[in-house]
C-alpha cells in the first residue's frame, strides 16, 4: 500500500491523470492514394434474356463429348438357394446333428448369415432372406435349447 492506498488503486488514479491530460484524437481515415474514384463501381448483372447468362458455361461444354449411352441393368435373377424357403430345405442345408455344440451351432447361424441375411441380398429378395434366416434361427435356437436340458 502506498500512502494508504492500494498499488491497483494508485495506478488506477495515475492513469485517470493521464488521460485527462491528452487530447481526443480525431478519428482519420486511411488513405489508399485513389482520389479519382469517390463513388462507388456498380455493374449491370440483370440481361434481358436469362439464357445469355450461360453462354460462357455453354460455350465450354460445347467442347465435350456427348456422353456415351449406360446400357440398362439387366433384371437381377434370383439365386436358386434362395428360392428354398421352407422349413425342411433349411435343415438339410443347417445339417444339425446330435453331435454340434452351442459353438459350432453358432458358427452355423453365423456362416448361414453370411449368404442369406436380408440386409446381405438384393431389395428384390429379401422376403425370401427373411424367411430363410428367421427358419434358420428358429431350428437353431430349438438345438440350443435341447442342448441346455
Amino acid at each position: 500500500m502506498l500512502f494508504g492506498q492500494s498499488v491497483f488503486q494508485s495506478v488506477v488514479e495515475r492513469l485517470e491523470r493521464e488521460a485527462d491530460d491528452i487530447p481526443p484524437v480525431e478519428e482519420q481515415r486511411p488513405d489508399f492514394g485513389i482520389k479519382s474514384f469517390s463513388a462507388s463501381l456498380v455493374f449491370e448483372t440483370a440481361t434481358q434474356n436469362p439464357s445469355s447468362a450461360n453462354l460462357p458455361l455453354d460455350s465450354y461444354l460445347g467442347f465435350l463429348e456427348e456422353p456415351a449411352a449406360v446400357p440398362e441393368p439387366e433384371p437381377e435373377i434370383m439365386p436358386a438357394y434362395l428360392e428354398r424357403i421352407s422349413l425342411s430345405d433349411v435343415s438339410d442345408e443347417l445339417a444339425i446333428s446330435d453331435k454340434d455344440t452351442v459353438e459350432t451351432l453358432s458358427e452355423k447361424r453365423r456362416s448361414f448369415a453370411r449368404l442369406n441375411h436380408p440386409d446381405m441380398v438384393s431389395p428384390l429378395f429379401r422376403e425370401h432372406a427373411t424367411k430363410r434366416m428367421t427358419a434358420a434361427n428358429l431350428l437353431i435356437d430349438q438345438a440350443i435349447r435341447f442342448l441346455s436340458r
